[in-house]
């Protein structure tokens, strides 16, 4: 059983999706115990920073996927070559 292009997209997509989405929670624990310690010590909080910008462009970059993958759920074949073009751009 041979797959579709869109499934073969949709599911490299989910999976890239899966790994942001691991890092997201990584990034977000990695923050969580960084303002612990930050509290204690003001140069923390140059880092906690750093940490939260890093968090809020995976949460975008998770939902611009999300999005990506809901417009290939949906697309016809005509619209596969467009979507792949604009996957393969977020991935790089």
């Amino acid at each position: 059983m041979t797959l579709s292009i869109s499934e073969l997209l949709k599911d490299k997509l989910q999976k890239q999706l899966n790994a942001l989405d691991e890092q997201l929670e990584a990034a977000e624990a990695k923050a969580r115990a960084k303002k612990a310690s930050a509290e204690a010590e003001a140069a923390g909080a140059e880092l906690e920073q750093e940490l939260l910008v890093k968090i809020n462009d995976l949460k975008e970059r998770l939902a611009e996927g999300q999005l990506y993958l809901e417009e290939l759920a949906d697309a016809g074949e005509d619209r596969l070559d467009e979507l792949k073009t604009r996957i393969a751009a977020f991935f790089d």
